[in-house]
């Protein structure tokens, strides 16, 4: 139901509670109405002011505040305030509203990912939402990465072939080469903005484990110290710092391949 209210309706709705309220179960009739107009009223804990879907802490105020309130987060309520707040102290007010423009970002937790812990799937043919799956817990540098891959779609830096945020569908006409390629890309450029806007974490990205000859906790202390003198920067500055200094990085020399994902 919330991927449906991102793609037809809008997650601005929960800011207030219309004068309509349908319960959480649905009748079919009842769905079969929502579902072809969200916006005509809202769901139980869904859309509703009281939803714990769009809920941000008191202390995130401001644009911040607003952007954030359109972004889904789907998790226990703990989780989900530490989520936002590391979404709060990672992009500024104008990073977070290009991340809610269009179908808003889903962000769901799961108790335990097989083989990663986190995911993007961005928009595509069959995919009208854009979504980020992370394991419970997972640290800030893990948070940030992921939505670091959305604002770099939203903002059309994304090595990934896209028309207005989705991707191309002759991305996947391309042999296996030119793909693994531009996943390499997309990854190795993605850790070296997450570490531009974060601390020093106490679990450094995966893929630092793929960089030939490397101590990877090494290896991660020095692309914090090249890439932002180990300071957490924001907007146009993290972009710039990742950048200029992506070529010294080491996560630049990393081996990155679509068929495998990391863990931490």
């Amino acid at each position: 139901m919330v991927e449906r209210l991102h793609e037809k309706g809008s997650p601005g709705d929960a800011a207030t509670t219309d004068r309509r309220v349908l319960p959480r179960r649905l009748g079919p009739d009842q769905m079969a109405g929502w579902w072809r107009n969200p916006s005509s009223c809202d769901v139980e804990g869904i859309d509703t002011e009281d939803s714990p879907i769009y809920s941000v802490p008191l202390s995130i105020s401001g644009r911040k505040r607003r952007a954030l309130s359109r972004i889904a987060v789907i998790a226990e309520k703990e989780e989900s305030d530490r989520i936002r707040k590391v979404l709060a102290d990672s992009f500024t007010a104008d990073e977070l509203e290009r991340m809610a423009e269009g179908p808003s970002l889903i962000v769901e937790t799961e108790p335990r990912l097989r083989g990663c812990t986190g995911y993007y799937v961005r928009r595509q043919d069959g995919i009208p939402v854009p979504r980020i799956v992370l394991e419970e817990g997972t640290t800030p540098d893990g948070i940030v990465h992921e939505a670091v891959h959305h604002l770099r779609a939203m903002d059309g830096r994304t090595a990934f072939p896209t028309k207005g945020a989705v991707l191309d569908g002759r991305y996947g006409r391309m042999d296996k080469a030119s793909r693994d390629e531009i996943f390499r890309r997309e990854e190795s450029e993605t850790v070296a903005e997450t570490v531009a806007r974060t601390w020093p974490d106490p679990v450094e990205s995966g893929y630092y484990s793929s960089i030939p000859g490397a101590d990877p906790r090494a290896a991660y202390l020095r692309d914090q110290e090249i890439i932002s003198g180990s300071r957490a920067l924001k907007g146009r500055a993290a972009v710039r710092a990742a950048q200029e200094n992506y070529a010294r990085s080491s996560i630049s020399r990393a081996i990155i391949s679509a068929n495998r994902r990391p863990r931490r």
